[in-house]
């Protein structure tokens, strides 16, 4: 199972994951031969990276029906919920809290599978249904770290997967605005904590803690964000959390307006950040449960060497464990794996896409 970028895939690939849409519809199901027309349809809809066979990777593990399930459910309910909320109707987004419950209980019984599905999750280009499922899933996993009981972590969910909920309300020409926003545009964007937050503080279903995520998602931890500018412990815990894996899934997806920042780099981007813009407390729990480098994803080693990541060292998350495939020079190799925790002087020195 290797993850390539669709542009290198080639016809007779055979596909090793189910595809879905960002409404949680079935593209192309596992074992189906690639073609041209399937990859240039894959293209058209935004689908940078998919999961191929390889002979290499037979040993890795394969894709999880079940998650693919919970996923396809959460993401057709959460496109649901969003259409009706544009005609001001919000009944079906407790339908769409009732998909977390399946989705807690998988990730309390799967706490390893984050480097993988979580790639999988972010390979869409319609941002806001699939960036606010990945929020969701790592703000979960944040919370399972920090040993929150299922009615917390069904609340800590709602609020992360209904945390830009508001942006439905926000005209489309400035959320897919290809370029920087003005001034003017900017406030508007602003409001969309508080629209969210109106919309659903009256729902019985969301407790105060959840709908607390909403609208405070863009806080941050030095005092500077909006719309309160609310400072330190004055955000509540779960928002806190929001707010890391708000941001740290915003940079590494490719917007209109810029490139995702690399793996590696959105997640630096997250440590240096700690202590200003976020709790440096629950940075350290993000670093805990977080994988920089997905199963399957190709690398080039500082010794020069190519391999690729066959599984993840917890605590460690910039240093996987590697199969090594070939040389310095681009020369095929016997394959062999390294534990780079155990390498100290071999290190990841670039992504190949």
């Amino acid at each position: 199972m290797r993850l390539v970028n669709i542009l290198n895939a080639k016809p007779g690939d055979v596909i090793s994951q189910t595809i879905l849409d960002s409404s949680g519809n079935i593209l192309l199901r596992e074992g189906i031969t690639l073609t041209q027309r399937y990859i240039n349809k894959l293209i058209d809809l935004g689908i940078h990276f998919i999961y191929i066979k390889d002979k290499l990777l037979e040993d890795l593990p394969h894709q999880d029906h079940h998650f693919l399930e919970i996923k396809s459910h959460t993401l057709k309910a959460l496109t649901k919920a969003t259409t009706r909320i544009q005609y001001n109707d919000i009944t079906e987004v407790k339908n769409t809290i009732m998909t977390i419950s399946e989705l807690i209980e998988y990730l309390i019984e799967n706490k390893d599978v984050n480097s993988m599905f979580l790639t999988e999750l972010k390979t869409y280009d319609n941002y806001t249904f699939v960036h606010s499922l990945n929020t969701c899933v790592l703000s979960l996993f944040m919370g399972i770290q920090l040993c929150y009981s299922k009615p917390m972590l069904l609340d800590l969910g709602a609020g992360a997967l209904l945390h830009d909920i508001g942006k439905m309300k926000i005209p489309q020409e400035i959320l897919n605005k290809n370029g920087s926003l003005t001034e003017e545009e900017y406030d508007i964007m602003k409001t969309h904590p508080e629209i969210g937050y109106d919309m659903i503080k009256g729902a019985s279903y969301i407790n105060e803690r959840g709908k607390l995520i909403i609208l405070e998602h863009h806080e941050r931890f030095d005092g500077k964000g909006y719309p309160q500018g609310l400072k330190g412990e004055k955000i509540s815990k779960y928002a806190r959390i929001c707010c890391i894996t708000d941001v740290y899934d915003a940079i590494a997806t490719d917007r209109v307006y810029r490139k995702a920042f690399p793996p590696n780099e959105a997640y630096e981007f997250i440590l240096a950040s700690a202590g200003t813009l976020f709790d440096l407390e629950l940075v350290n729990i993000f670093k805990n449960i977080f994988s920089i480098y997905s199963i399957g994803m190709e690398v080039k080693l500082s010794n020069g060497y190519y391999a690729f990541v066959v599984g993840n060292n917890k605590g460690f998350p910039d240093k996987p464990k590697v199969r090594i495939v070939k040389d310095e020079f681009g020369n095929e190799i016997k394959p062999y794996d390294i534990d780079l925790v155990k390498h100290t002087n071999i290190g990841i020195v670039e992504i190949i896409f």
